[in-house]
């Protein structure tokens, strides 16, 4: 489900292509006190690891079209990666929060 209480980073939001070749976010476009972000994945399924490993089309958490990709610490915002789960590229819809929910 997605924060309702907390406000998102002024002027942070990113959309993540999702391709054939596994990628993250990308330090650039994740703001430096960004401790939390929500991700709503269009298009296509994706399958993403959060550990720096590298997810494949069978290797790591698949996610649909509509699901909400939750990324609760610094180091999971890092670590995270996606790959499209089928041929079909896919996207995510990354919003940035400072602070985890509760926190």
């Amino acid at each position: 489900m997605p924060v309702s209480n907390l406000s998102p980073i002024p002027s942070s939001s990113y959309v993540q292509a999702v391709t054939a070749t596994a990628s993250g976010i990308g330090a650039s476009n994740i703001p430096g006190s960004a401790n939390y972000a929500e991700g709503f994945v269009r298009l296509n399924s994706v399958v993403e690891t959060r550990d720096g490993t590298t997810p494949t089309a069978t290797l790591g958490k698949q996610w649909d079209i509509g699901d909400i990709i939750l990324l609760r610490s610094r180091d999971e915002l890092v670590g995270f990666s996606a790959i499209e789960q089928s041929s079909t590229d896919a996207s995510i819809n990354w919003e940035f929060f400072n602070q985890t929910p509760g926190g």
